[in-house]
């Protein structure tokens, strides 16, 4: 059996195929989430506050992966508008690995907690994500994450149920 030119192109267009599958699957890494070192950095930062942990959750975490599919198509900083969970939502390219991943996430949300004042329950500067991490109404947590198609950062989404239902008067711990 000879290789002809017709075999050659349908090889081709075949392997093309196979790149793009691959490609695709691969968009949307899992790794980049790293679900069990989130919920644990969750958790070390409840803990230095007395908050009780946080549990897993794969509906919250199949809802957070909904959210960020969305936001794939569009690269939009935008916290959705469902209103059912509590969210933090993190985006970016972080060196040298050249990906956000859940627990950079999670760690860059801390970077707030010098902002909340306990004592007066305000924030000097944006500190909601931090709050919604400390949030003792919270008790169970479901992230996502996606690479945006059009600048390639990872989206890394955290939902958080129940949503917390405070007033401004109300601390999250």
């Amino acid at each position: 059996m000879s290789f002809s030119g017709y075999n050659f192109v349908v090889l081709t267009l075949f392997s093309i195929v196979l790149t793009q599958i691959y490609g695709l699957r691969n968009f949307n890494r899992m790794d980049d989430l790293q679900p069990e070192e989130t919920l644990a950095i969750h958790n070390q930062i409840r803990a230095a506050v007395g908050v009780a942990p946080l549990v897993w959750d794969e509906k919250l975490a199949a809802h957070a992966q909904r959210y960020a599919n969305v936001r794939s198509q569009d690269c939009a900083m935008k916290h959705s508008t469902d209103g059912m969970y509590g969210e933090n939502i993190a985006a970016g390219w972080v060196q040298p690995m050249d990906t956000m991943s859940g627990p950079i996430a999670t760690k860059f949300w801390l970077t707030e907690k010098p902002y909340y004042n306990y004592a007066t329950n305000r924030c000097s500067e944006p500190c909601g994500h931090y709050t919604q991490i400390v949030a003792n109404q919270s008790t169970h947590l479901g992230c996502g994450t996606v690479r945006c198609f059009k600048n390639e950062y990872v989206w890394v989404v955290c939902n958080y149920a129940p949503r917390p239902m405070g007033d401004a008067n109300t601390r999250p711990y």
